[in-house]
C-alpha cells in the first residue's frame, strides 16, 4: 500500500473546521493530478498546494494517497452517473414495458452514446484515469466498474438485444455494445488527433454538436444494419 509521507504537517484546527469542503479540494486536486500522473508518482504535496490544504489533511480524511485514490473513484462515479443516471432511468423504464418499439430503442441508443460523448477540458483528467485503470487495473477499477461502467454497459446490450431481438446474455452483444460505446470514447481518447486533423482552435459547442450528429449516425447505422442481417427486417 502506498503511504503518504512520514514527516507530515500537522492539520490546523481551521482546516478541520472546513470539513466537507476541505475533502471536496482535496478530491478535485486528486482528480487532475492523478490524470496527468500515476498512483506512483503523484505525490500528496502537489495534491494539497494544488488545493489549498495542509498536506497532512490528506492522512486525516483519506488515511493516505492510496485512499484519497479510491475516493478521486467514487468521485469518478458519481460525476458519471449524475451525467448519465436519469437517461439509464428513463431506458431500464422503457424496458421493463416490454414490446420497447425498434425506433424507439434506436432513439433511446443514440441518446445513450451522445450523452457518453464528452470532449469537454475538465473531463480529459477523468478519462485518464478510467484509461489508466482499464490497462493496469487496481482496486479502484472495482469501484468504478461497479459504480458506473457495469450498469451502463448493461442498459446499452439490452437496448441492442430489444432492437435487433438478440437472446439475452450473449457475449457478442456485450462486445458490440462495447464497439459502438467506443466510438463515442474515441473522442475523448485522441481529442489532440482530431482537433489537428479537422483544423480546428477548440473543441466548442458548434464542434461537439457536429461530433455528436456524427457519431449518432454511425452507431444507429450499424445497429440498422445488424437488424436487418438478423432479421431480414426494413433497416430503418
Amino acid at each position: 500500500m502506498i503511504s503518504t509521507p512520514s514527516t507530515l504537517d500537522p492539520v490546523a484546527p481551521h482546516e478541520l473546521g472546513r470539513g466537507p469542503l476541505a475533502r471536496a479540494a482535496l478530491i478535485r486536486a486528486g482528480v487532475q493530478v492523478f490524470g496527468e500522473n500515476s498512483l506512483a508518482s503523484a505525490t500528496t504535496r502537489e495534491i494539497a498546494q494544488l488545493a489549498g490544504q495542509n498536506i497532512s489533511a490528506i492522512a486525516y480524511y483519506f488515511g493516505n494517497k492510496e485512499g484519497l485514490y479510491f475516493a478521486v473513484a467514487h468521485h469518478i462515479c458519481d460525476t458519471l452517473v449524475e451525467r448519465l443516471g436519469p437517461l439509464l432511468d428513463e431506458i431500464e423504464a422503457q424496458l421493463r414495458q416490454g414490446n420497447c418499439e425498434p425506433e424507439v430503442c434506436l432513439q433511446l441508443f443514440g441518446r445513450l452514446i451522445g450523452a457518453s460523448l464528452s470532449t469537454h477540458q475538465e473531463m480529459l483528467t477523468v478519462t485518464s484515469i478510467v484509461v489508466k485503470e482499464q490497462m493496469h487495473p487496481t482496486q479502484a477499477f472495482d469501484i468504478l466498474y461497479e459504480g458506473c461502467l457495469e450498469r451502463l454497459h448493461q442498459v446499452g446490450a439490452r437496448l441492442i438485444e430489444a432492437y435487433t431481438g438478440e437472446p439475452p446474455g450473449q457475449q457478442e452483444t456485450v462486445l458490440r455494445f462495447h464497439a459502438l460505446l467506443g466510438q463515442s470514447l474515441a473522442f475523448r481518447f485522441a481529442r489532440e488527433t482530431i482537433v489537428r486533423r479537422a483544423g480546428w482552435s477548440d473543441i466548442g459547442p458548434e464542434q461537439v454538436a457536429l461530433i455528436e450528429r456524427v457519431v449518432t449516425e454511425q452507431v444507429c447505422d450499424a445497429l440498422r444494419g445488424l437488424r436487418w442481417r438478423r432479421q431480414g427486417a426494413d433497416p430503418r
